[in-house]
């Protein structure tokens, strides 16, 4: 019974999962956190976050204690020779037979055997580096402006998937007053047709009507395969899978409360800035580079020791042999195969002439802090200028938006006035055509206005650095 509950529960929940998986249906919000987990920008931002993060822990490793072993047995099958200048005034360290003239000979190897085998154990700490204290917080920095560049990919992502999504949600509003007015205008002609048979209305009458008619299926056509291309850039951005379902929920209802929202306009609102912020952790980086260059100066202190096991022999195999001859020169008989030493000491290194080359490296890193200065004072003009553009911008639409959505109503009627008199024989065929023209630039008009209103406010909140925060 157990079992079977169990089963029962996976079945189910398995079920959940395939209906969760298989749901096409998004909302803007869902769009962009779909977009936020899946872009490979951002996807590739965060691993260059983690890549930061791993550099940070690799330099740290280094002011950490150094341990390394190493080992070699080396043969020498050929020694090179000694060579010594023999004059027989002289006194020499090596026996020569009477009579030798003068001469350089060549003698074997006495101080050398054949072969030899070293194992050692080497440790090193870094005792004082200013280059290195620096370059600590200078990775620490690295990883803050990998954050940084991670959140502007990130709100990059948001701003081109939010007007890729409104442009599918006006494109679709319009596909359906396309099909509307073309059922709409299909019924007239039919009508007219019916009309031009019984002799009521000319045959260039129904010709006009049907000219306008099939130039509207024309337009109709290319503007579903428009929409089909901006689905498929909005698919693009999310990171979605181009041939899967996708369906949008939403409206273009109440846009001007949810999408255009005017704040007091704030001069300092360009500090809420993401390339602000960048910025800013840039000249930090940069100013630690700076310091960097100038610690070159100081001396670098470190420790040393060095343990290991040294032996020669006369062959190869002889290293590994269990005993040693007697050791000569008094001394006794010792039957250790390796003999230990060890050294300790402290290094110190300071840098006293460089040939100008760090002076000159100075100067470049003070004339990047003065330029990265240079770019902030701009982004702080330019975010001034872009918010009060945004907000002209956005005033202008929205009474460009009333304006049009108004000639769309008085379109709509006009248009359904030319065919109730054109039907009732006291309107003519140049009215209704015009009407149809007047009623679908109208039409156009207005959710050109409404798309120009969505990216104005969307300007505006990038411009005041509200459009994406973590």
């Amino acid at each position: 019974m157990k079992t079977k509950l169990i089963t029962i529960m996976i079945l189910v929940a398995s079920t959940t999962l395939s209906l969760a998986q298989t749901d096409s249906s998004y909302t803007l919000q869902q769009c962009i956190d779909y977009a936020l987990k899946n872009n490979t920008s951002v996807k590739n931002m965060e691993l260059d976050e983690f890549i930061a993060k791993a550099q940070v822990k690799e330099y740290t490793g280094i002011g950490l204690p150094q341990i390394n072993g190493s080992a070699s047995v080396m043969d020498n099958p050929k020694l090179q020779r000694m060579f010594q200048e023999f004059d027989p005034a002289q006194p020499s360290f090596f026996p020569y037979p009477a009579g030798t003239p003068p001469g350089t000979y060549a003698f074997p190897n006495f101080f050398q055997l054949r072969s030899s085998g070293d194992a050692k154990a080497s440790v090193s700490q870094l005792l004082f580096s200013g280059s290195y204290f620096v370059g600590l917080k200078a990775s620490k920095t690295l990883v803050e402006l990998s954050k940084k560049n991670a959140t502007l990919t990130k709100s990059q992502t948001v701003e081109n998937v939010t007007k890729a999504f409104y442009t599918v949600l006006i494109n679709q509003e319009r596909k359906g007053l396309f099909d509307a007015n073309i059922s709409s205008l299909d019924s007239l002609l039919r009508h007219m047709k019916a009309l031009n048979q019984q002799g009521f209305v000319e045959k260039i009458d129904v010709d006009r009507l049907e000219v306008t008619y099939n130039n509207l299926l024309t337009e109709k056509s290319k503007f579903d395969l428009i929409t089909e291309m901006t689905l498929y850039l909005l698919k693009f951005q999310m990171g979605y899978e181009s041939t899967a379902p996708l369906t949008l929920t939403g409206d273009i209802k109440g846009i001007n409360e949810d999408i255009v929202k005017i704040p007091t306009l704030d001069t300092s609102a360009y500090t809420n800035r993401l390339e602000y912020s960048l910025l800013k952790t840039q000249y930090k980086l940069e100013g630690l580079n700076l310091k960097n260059k100038r610690m070159y100066y100081l001396p670098t202190l470190a420790a040393f020791g060095n343990y290991g096991y040294l032996r020669g022999a006369t062959s190869l195999g002889g290293l590994f042999a269990k005993r040693e001859p007697p050791i000569l020169l008094g001394t006794d008989n010792i039957s250790a195969t390796w003999f230990n030493y060890y050294n300790y000491g402290i290094s110190l290194n300071l840098p006293i002439f460089s040939g100008f080359t760090q002076r000159a490296k100075v100067q470049q890193s003070e004339i990047a802090m003065q330029k990265i200065g240079n770019n902030m004072e701009a982004l702080k003009q330019a975010s001034a200028f872009q918010a009060k553009q945004a907000e002209v911008s956005i005033k202008s639409n929205l009474f460009s938006v009333e304006n049009q959505k108004r000639n769309m109503e008085l379109a709509t009627e006009v248009k359904r006035v030319a065919k109730i008199k054109y039907e009732q024989g006291v309107g003519s065929n140049l009215e209704v055509v015009n009407a149809e023209t007047s009623y679908k630039e109208a039409l156009t008009n207005y959710y050109n206005a409404i798309f120009d209103l969505l990216v104005s406010g969307i300007d505006y909140k990038k411009a005041t650095g509200t459009l994406y925060q973590e």
